[in-house]
């Protein structure tokens, strides 16, 4: 490497100061190298010390040495550029001896030395590549004399090869105008995460991956940075230690920036550096008011021009971004040496982010300062247009920071509050911060407070146990929330009464008030809400069973959402609950507990009420776990799972019905399945009582019978749904409906229809992106799939998919049997006679001997003794 305090001329080994050679030449930079090789003419090398430069040009030039006349300054006397090119190109192999016998040492002349030399290499056919290491450290007048001549001569077989730290050492001008140069600057020179990865791999043996990201993004890449984090961490060998600041806690790292970076700085450069330490991106102006004068903005600008250890961008290059580490010294030693200092300027970064209109930027100064005055006052003029941006976290932090005193002498602060906590889906915190406005209310408050009082209540409601005897819509209405100035308050008021029609089950209505919402989001630019409308969408659609439109609504409620405001708000605990039900009803019992178990780690924070928002994700969540359960051929409690889940629910629940139809359906069908009647009796008689003149009453009422071969009266039962009379809460009911009749179709052996009813299902399961009634059909479905491979059309990957799902290893699992299937089934042991047998259940012989042919085909049993070894072998038997 370069830049460690001066490299020799040998170019296997050039010497390095602070950083050793070995950990960086671990890692070949084949694409720097490409570019390299694939330069014609000169090359231009320029960043900061610490960046790999010699050890690049040592990589790309070793085993070339040949052609290679290598310049770097003598740290022992004072440089001479003309003299050491001299030197270099006599000890250069490829150039003859004595070539350059005519050409004193002493005062080399430029015009004279490049003469000579493109006399004696145009014949010899060769190029050298002349290497000037540290061009910034020879003398300002000789660079003048020798870098234009070697950069601008025509003809001249030398491909001139230049590293310097500063890039006001080498004008590339006309070179640059011409194409002729290859420059790579810092930018191209940084370690790239995947770099830092493969180094780490081949230097440590224990590594996070988390402590990887977080050298990388405090770094930014700056290789010899990179290599004393990782040899910090590789010493502590422990993938789960935090990396905590670098600059602050690694001493050879802040050793080596303040010797190779911070002592070469000038007064008034390290002054402009320190005081603008507390920001992350400024602009001149803002530079200007830190440092206390105006040339601030002019010396960040030279250390970009310059020195390269400041990114400038924006209109007239007049943003800037300090290097990460070099701010991080400059903050840390304020941090801890003028502790007060520190604090004054946050307050200057804090008012003059505030005056710009960048509330966000403000409020992370001001917590900065500890100030409460100051915090509170920034969260009373801003708190709520934060909020509306999805600045919750901060905005909580910046609460949690105020004493209880200077928040209660605040209806504003208290109301700000209410509205973090209500959209962290913490509704008593919320609740208590309302209270606490309430008692410090003022009788004619501004309108704008007003407002934002409504909301809060309104929302807050939806998590009351009382939330039925509550109309948040006219809460909205009444305080004119709809007609606000301000357009976060007007969409958060629109979302309300979405969810108002949501739970009146009015989705067409839902589905507008989203639609006004999105629009008006996205027109204010404010991707947050427009993220929370999509994430409102993705809840419509899973209300009705639409599986694949609620995931599409999802996927695009999560790319709005950033991971940060994702986990502080909604996303965390309703968008893995509906990640969950996906999973579910996608037959992915595995992803469904592991989203359920995320899901289920905040209902703590939901209130204790029985009846609103934490209620219904508390059920939905308990049965998505038990049914996974169940599909994973954990059979354990799983109905206990579910009749908990169900018994959470009443009718005066906030979205009981679609619960009460997800939950009967669910459970119904796997009370059937394992041959536990009464509790199939039991899920009937509470959905008659919740669901009535629904498609789902009359799925439930016609799988009994279905299942003791009354086919004619499960038909009977079905027919209000074929009518229309009725209709099913949620889509993928109809996909249970398909499979049920499919059932009752091949048995009755009505195979053609069997087929067409086949396809059905498999198109609905397209539609709504839902396979689990599918996954779970009885064998003799999954025998008519397979029976059909290739024929089924544009359904063919779904059928191979449920075929998978259906592998030979699940074949061997204990088949299914109907409740009236297991009574016969007990009889089998026994010496009883088919027409005993009938009479000990009170059928007729030829119900019996249709029970007897499924259960032989179910078990895989040619005769009776067969059938019974089989029973015993699944379980079915005692």
């Amino acid at each position: 490497m370069d830049d460690q305090g001066g490299t020799g001329p040998d170019l296997l080994s050039p010497q390095l100061i602070a950083v050793s050679r070995p950990p960086l030449d671990l890692l070949a930079r084949s694409r720097l190298v490409s570019k390299l090789d694939a330069a014609a003419d000169a090359v231009l090398l320029c960043a900061p010390a610490g960046y790999g430069k010699t050890v690049l040009l040592s990589q790309w030039l070793g085993g070339q040495g040949h052609n290679v006349a290598w310049v770097s300054p003598d740290r022992a006397a004072r440089p001479s550029l003309g003299p050491a090119i001299l030197r270099a190109l006599r000890n250069c192999p490829a150039i003859p001896d004595g070539a350059l016998r005519r050409l004193t040492e002493s005062s080399p002349n430029a015009p004279d030395v490049l003469d000579l030399l493109a006399e004696q290499l145009t014949t010899s056919a060769c190029t050298i590549r002349l290497v000037i290491d540290g061009v910034e450290r020879f003398p300002a007048h000789e660079r003048e004399q020798w870098l234009p001549a070697l950069l601008n001569q025509a003809g001249l077989p030398v491909q001139l090869v230049l590293a310097t730290r500063d890039s006001t050492a080498v004008d590339p001008g006309r070179a640059r105008l011409n194409g002729r140069i290859l420059e790579l600057r810092s930018s191209d020179l940084a370690f790239s995460l995947d770099e830092i990865n493969a180094l780490a791999a081949k230097t440590i043996t224990l590594l996070g991956t988390p402590q990887l990201g977080e050298v990388f993004r405090q770094t930014a890449g700056w290789p010899a940075c990179v290599v004393l984090a990782l040899r910090t961490l590789r010493e502590a060998a422990d993938p789960e230690r935090p990396v905590g600041d670098l600059a602050a806690n690694n001493r050879e790292l802040a050793e080596y920036l303040d010797h190779e970076i911070l002592r070469n700085l000038t007064p008034a450069e390290r002054s402009v550096l320190s005081s603008t330490s507390v920001c992350r991106v400024l602009v001149a102006a803002q530079a200007n008011d830190l440092a206390g004068h105006r040339d601030a903005g002019n010396v960040l600008a030279v250390l970009a021009d310059q020195r390269d250890l400041v990114e400038s961008a924006g209109s007239g290059r007049k943003v800037f971004l300090v290097r990460p580490l070099i701010r991080a010294c400059f903050r840390g030693e304020l941090a801890r040496r003028e502790p007060e200092e520190l604090a004054r300027l946050n307050r200057i970064a804090a008012r003059w982010h505030e005056q710009a209109g960048e509330p966000e930027a403000a409020l992370r100064h001001a917590l900065d300062t500890a100030d409460p005055r100051l915090i509170g006052d920034i969260l009373e003029r801003h708190g709520a247009t934060l909020l509306g941006a999805g600045g919750v976290t901060r905005v909580r932090r910046a609460i949690a920071s105020l004493p209880d005193s200077h928040l209660a002498a605040s209806p504003r602060l208290c109301v700000v509050a209410a509205l973090a906590h209500v959209e962290s889906r913490q509704p008593t915190t919320a609740a208590r911060y309302l209270a606490a406005a309430h008692r410090n209310w003022v009788d004619d408050p501004p309108s704008d407070l007003r407002e934002l009082r409504a909301l809060a209540e309104a929302r807050l409601s939806w998590f009351s146990g009382e939330w039925e005897n509550q109309d948040p819509k006219t809460t909205t209405d009444d305080a004119a929330l709809p007609y606000s100035p301000l357009s976060d308050v007007r969409i958060e008021a629109r979302m309300v009464s979405l969810t108002a029609a949501v739970a009146e089950r009015q989705y067409g209505a839902a589905e507008n008030e989203a639609s006004e919402a999105l629009i008006e989001a996205t027109e204010a630019g404010n991707s947050y809400l427009a993220g929370k409308v999509y994430l409102k969408l993705a809840g419509i659609a899973s209300m009705q069973g639409q599986l694949r439109r609620a995931g599409e609504f999802l996927r695009q409620a999560e790319e709005k959402l950033s991971a940060q405001v994702w986990t502080a708000g909604a996303g965390r605990s309703v968008g893995a609950l509906m990640h969950a039900s996906a999973a579910l009803l996608g037959a992915e019992p595995a992803m469904a507990l592991k989203c359920a178990a995320t899901a289920t780690a905040e209902l703590g924070q939901l209130g204790s009420s029985s009846k609103g928002v934490g209620a219904a994700m508390r059920a939905t969540l308990e049965l998505v776990t038990a049914c996974a359960h169940l599909d994973s051929g954990d059979r354990r409690h799983s109905l206990d799972g579910m009749r908990q889940a169900r018994l959470r629910i009443g009718q005066d629940h906030l979205f009981a019905q679609p619960m009460a139809a997800f939950i009967a359906v669910i459970e119904h069908t796997a009370a059937l399945s394992l041959g536990h009647a009464e509790r199939a009796r039991e899920v009937l008689e509470w959905a008659e009582e919740l669901i009535p003149g629904t498609g789902e009453l009359c799925l439930l009422r016609a799988q009994g019978p279905a299942g003791i071969s009354r086919f004619d009266a499960a038909a009977e039962r079905l027919r209000p749904l074929h009518t229309g009379m009725v209709a099913p809460l949620l889509d993928w009911t109809w996909l249970h409906v398909h499979v049920l009749e499919c059932s009752m179709a091949i048995r009755t052996g009505r195979r053609t229809l069997a087929g067409k009813l086949l396809d059905d299902a498999l198109g609905k399961a397209e539609d709504l992106g839902v396979i689990r009634p599918l996954a779970i059909a009885p064998q003799e479905i999954i025998d008519l799939l397979v029976e059909r491979a290739g024929a089924h059309g544009p359904h063919e990957e779904l059928a191979k998919r449920l075929m998978a799902l259906r592998s030979p290893a699940d074949a061997r699992r204990a088949p299914l049997l109907t409740p009236r299937e297991r009574e016969v089934l007990t009889l089998l042991p026994s010496h009883l006679s088919q027409e005993q047998i009938a009479a000990e259940l009170h059928l007729s012989v030829n119900t019996v001997k249709t029970h007897l042919r499924i259960i032989y085909s179910k078990l895989g049993a040619g005769t009776r003794h067969d059938a019974v070894a089989a029973a015993y072998k699944f379980g079915h038997l005692p």
